[in-house]
C-alpha cells in the first residue's frame, strides 16, 4: 500500500527535475536571457500595436491593408518597423511612412508599400 503512494510522488519529482534541467541545465543559458528575450518580444509587439493604431486613426490611410512588422533596433533606441501592402497613391505611401516614423518606439522605417498599378496609371492619365 505504501509503495502505491511513493511511486507517483517519485515520478512527479522526476518529471519536474527533467523539466528544470531541460530549461535551465545548460551552462550557456540562464534565466536572465529568457527574461531579456521576453522583454524584447513584448517591446516589438507594443511597437507593432502602436503603429497599427496610429495608421488606423489616420483617415487617409486607415482603409488600406497595411501590414506592420517590427524588430529590435541594434542599440536599443527603439524598433525597426517594416510596412508592406498596397496603397492607392504615392501620397498615401508617404503619409503612412510619416505616421509610422512619428509613433513612439520607432527608430527607423522601411516603407515597402506599393502603389496599385491601376490607380497609378489613372492618376498619370489625368495629368
Amino acid at each position: 500500500m505504501r509503495l502505491r503512494s511513493i511511486i507517483p510522488a517519485f515520478v512527479t519529482i522526476l518529471i519536474i527535475a527533467c523539466v528544470v534541467y531541460y530549461f535551465y541545465g545548460y551552462s550557456h543559458r540562464d534565466i536572465s536571457a529568457d527574461f531579456n528575450a521576453a522583454k524584447e518580444y513584448t517591446g516589438d509587439a507594443a511597437t507593432t500595436s502602436a503603429v497599427k493604431s496610429a495608421l488606423a486613426l489616420n483617415k487617409q490611410v486607415s482603409s488600406f491593408d497595411i501590414h506592420v512588422a517590427s524588430s529590435a533596433h541594434p542599440g536599443g533606441s527603439g524598433n525597426d518597423v517594416t510596412l508592406t501592402g498596397q496603397v492607392q497613391t504615392e501620397d498615401d505611401k508617404r503619409v503612412a511612412g510619416e505616421t509610422t516614423r512619428s509613433t513612439k518606439g520607432v527608430a527607423s522605417v522601411v516603407n515597402n508599400l506599393t502603389v496599385e498599378p491601376k490607380t497609378q496609371a489613372a492618376n498619370s492619365a489625368k495629368q
